[in-house]
C-alpha cells in the first residue's frame, strides 16, 4: 500500500526562527514542523519545501508535502502543527494530494512581497521603472549570493510590482515579486541594488546592465531579511492573482 502523500500551505513569523532548513541547535521551522507531526505518531518521509526561506524572512503562502505511514486525518494535522508554536507558526490548509505532486518540483511560481521602509518618501515610479525592464528570463547570478557550485542562475520573473504602502505608520514601499523560482537572497539583494539606483536616478536599462555584467560585487549588499515573506507558491491548475499577498 502506498503512503499518503500530504500537501500543507504554512505561515510563519520568521523573527522567531533560525530560518526554513534544520541547522544544529537552532529552532528551525523545519524541525518545529517534524516535532509536531511526529506527535501524531510518525516521523514525515520525503518532506519537502517549496522555497527555503533565511533566518528572519518570513511567509503566508509557504508550501510542503511529506508522506506518513498511515492515515491522519486532516483537522488532527493541522492542530498539531498550529499547537506546536502558537503564534510563530500556522497551518493553514492541508489536503491529501497525488503521490506525485512535490512542493518545490511542482511548483511554477513563487511570489514574494517585500514591505521596504521609506522615510524619504522615494517615488514607486522610479523604482517600478528599473524593474519592469528585468522582466523575462535571464542569469540573475548578480544577484545572487552563496550559489551552489553548478546551479543554473538562469530564472524567469514574471512580474514585478512596486506601489506606496505603510509600515507601523511610517511612509514604506510594498514591492511584489514573481519569479518560477529564485536564488538564494536574490529578492533581497533585487530590492537593496532597485532602491539604491533609483535614490540614484539611474536610467531605466540600470539593473539589465548589472544582470549581464554577472558581477556581484556591483550591486548591493542584501537588503535586511525581516520585511520580506513568501505570500504564495503556485502550481498548475491554480490561478495568479495579480498582487495577492
Amino acid at each position: 500500500m502506498r503512503l499518503p502523500t500530504y500537501r500543507l500551505t504554512l505561515a510563519y513569523d520568521g523573527t522567531c526562527f533560525a530560518g526554513y532548513a534544520r541547522q544544529p541547535g537552532l529552532q528551525t521551522v523545519e524541525d518545529t514542523l517534524r516535532r509536531a507531526i511526529e506527535r501524531l505518531g510518525s516521523p514525515p518521509k520525503a518532506l519537502a519545501v517549496a522555497g527555503r526561506t533565511d533566518r528572519g524572512v518570513s511567509a503566508k503562502g509557504q508550501v510542503v508535502s511529506f508522506r506518513l505511514p498511515q492515515f491522519v486525518p486532516l483537522a488532527e494535522l493541522e492542530a498539531a502543527v498550529d499547537e506546536q508554536a502558537p503564534g510563530a507558526l500556522a497551518c493553514l490548509d492541508a489536503r491529501i494530494v497525488p503521490r506525485a505532486f512535490h512542493a518545490a518540483f511542482s511548483a511554477r511560481a513563487r511570489r514574494y512581497l517585500y514591505l521596504a521602509p521609506n522615510p524619504d518618501r522615494l517615488p514607486a515610479e522610479q523604482v517600478q521603472a528599473l524593474l519592469t525592464p528585468l522582466l523575462g528570463r535571464r542569469c540573475f547570478s548578480a544577484f545572487a549570493r552563496d550559489t551552489r557550485a553548478g546551479q543554473s542562475t538562469v530564472r524567469t520573473l514574471q512580474e514585478a510590482r512596486v506601489h506606496s504602502a505603510q509600515l507601523n505608520g511610517a511612509p514604506a514601499l510594498a514591492i511584489h515579486l514573481l519569479a518560477d523560482a529564485f536564488l538564494r537572497k536574490m529578492v533581497r539583494v533585487l530590492v537593496a541594488t532597485a532602491l539604491r539606483e533609483a535614490r540614484q536616478l539611474a536610467p531605466p536599462d540600470r539593473l539589465v546592465h548589472l544582470a549581464a555584467g554577472k558581477d556581484r560585487r556591483a550591486t548591493a549588499w542584501p537588503a535586511a531579511p525581516e520585511p520580506l515573506s513568501l505570500t504564495r507558491v503556485l502550481y498548475d491548475g491554480e490561478a495568479s492573482v495579480r498582487g495577492r499577498q
